[in-house]
């Protein structure tokens, strides 16, 4: 809580002016009204879920209606209900998407015995009394983390090799090797590490001109994004749900991955609705590289959630997609910041909330925890990546230019650590009697402009 707040008392559309000023985004002329219902603890967490879910929705929709405005003179109407809100930060609630009445085949993340892989979400003590977090369920890291340890592929092996080993050496090995894994930290430890106090100098979502190039008109359209193409070079959840959100909005985006890439179905049902798929080699100077120059030049945005280091191999910084296609929005999400010693290290959501203090704020009876439904971050930077977006091309209409979107998993886990936290105690005391609302069907509309534009000519 701030200090001298009341117990249930939180300033949502204050803290959402100010995460629109630091965008470049404005309610003013674009938003007639605004109804909010609902506050935290809306689920036993000690962070404000709902909150922080509810200003990233708010402030993509702000940058749509923003642009709907400067477009149509014609303002739009917002309302949010904080219950549902929660349905979008995790699909681990009851709100996953089906495909055909079905779950997500859960298949590839299955371990020994049929249950769910034992370096998934499971925390594991180490020699100094630490938790450690890997998450290796795709079968590179998988295999590269088993070696790393030397056994088998089963909770309690995995849980006895850890126990063997100190923390923070663990973690670097883990590192060197490729491994998604952090140790979790406190609040205190986070502030005074080095990869902390990187986070804590970046802005939650940075938007910069990196280049020169004449003004483009605003899309054009049935929708806020009608006609503007995004181009994706994205995996697993926030990149890909960022490419969703602008879908949803009427753009017409394109999924590429490389020829051997692999993800999780969970995966492509959440984030891929309203994307198209493609498989590019961009790695060489053969058809495929050539194919992805031409979609390129032709894309609004180019997005990606990949280390540094590699796209710097695959020549796809923002300088150089900019040469390509002047006037690019260019959209880096990493793991842990865009500076700062671990700029380059590989990690997920939850490597985020264990480096930030959010799974150590969690704990229960000494042992940290993952917030309820697991995830925190991943859908939070989606939609601020898709705000980002959105301030981006509102300047580009003004003053012409490229752009590039920067935004961290751990820059968004600090952002919804600092909206204010709860203690147990008063999330038992505050906690509504009622249980989660489930998930409400979306409005019917269509989840993304399908047009044939993406054709190669």
């Amino acid at each position: 809580m701030f200090p001298g707040m009341e117990e249930n008392e939180f300033d949502l559309v204050g803290e959402l002016d100010r995460t629109l000023k630091a965008l470049g985004l404005s309610r003013d002329g674009a938003v007639s009204e605004l109804v909010v219902r609902g506050q935290d603890p809306l689920v036993p967490s000690t962070i404000r879920l709902g909150s922080a879910m509810g200003i990233a929705l708010l402030s993509a929709a702000v940058g749509a209606a923003q642009i709907w405005e400067s477009a149509t003179g014609r303002p739009q109407r917002l309302g949010l209900d904080l219950g549902q809100a929660m349905h979008q930060l995790t699909p681990y609630l009851g709100g996953g998407n089906t495909l055909n009445g079905y779950g997500s085949n859960m298949g590839s993340v299955l371990g020994l015995g049929g249950g769910l892989a034992p370096a998934l979400w499971d925390l594991y003590r180490t020699a100094d009394d630490r938790w450690a977090i890997p998450i290796a369920c795709y079968p590179s890291t998988r295999d590269a983390f088993l070696d790393m340890l030397g056994t088998a592929h089963t909770r309690e092996h995995i849980g006895a090799a850890v126990a063997r080993r100190i923390s923070w050496d663990l973690e670097e090995e883990a590192a060197d090797r490729g491994v998604p894994l952090a140790i979790i930290r406190s609040r205190e430890e986070f502030l005074a590490h080095p990869q902390g106090r990187a986070v804590l100098d970046e802005p939650l979502v940075a938007v910069e001109r990196v280049g020169d190039a004449p003004p483009r008109p605003l899309p054009a359209g049935a929708q806020p994004l009608s006609g503007l193409r995004s181009l994706q070079f994205t995996h697993v959840f926030a990149g890909t749900a960022a490419g969703r959100v602008l879908a949803e909005q009427g753009a017409d985006v394109l999924h590429v991955c490389e020829p051997n890439a692999f993800d999780h179905d969970l995966c492509w049902n959440e984030t891929g609705v309203g994307l198209r798929s493609a498989r590019l080699a961009l790695d060489s100077g053969g058809d495929g590289r050539r194919a992805f120059e031409e979609l390129l030049r032709t894309a609004d945005v180019f997005m990606h959630n990949h280390r540094a280091g590699k796209m710097s191999r695959l020549g796809l910084s923002p300088e150089e997609c900019a040469e390509i296609s002047p006037g690019i929005i260019h959209v880096s999400v990493r793991a842990y910041g865009h500076s700062g010693p671990w700029r380059d290290r590989g990690g997920f959501d939850q490597h985020a909330q264990a480096l930030t203090g959010v799974n150590w704020s969690e704990r229960r009876d000494g042992r940290p925890q993952l917030p309820p439904g697991r995830m925190l971050n991943d859908y939070l930077a989606a939609y601020l990546v898709a705000a980002g977006v959105m301030s981006a091309i509102l300047r580009r209409a003004q003053e012409g230019g490229s752009y590039r979107v920067r935004v961290s998993l751990a820059g968004v886990s600090n952002w919804a650590y600092q909206l204010g936290t709860f203690t147990a105690e008063q999330v038992e005391r505050l906690l509504p009697a009622a249980p989660l609302a489930p998930r409400s069907a979306s409005p019917g509309r269509p989840r993304s402009a399908n047009s044939p534009s993406w054709r190669r000519r």
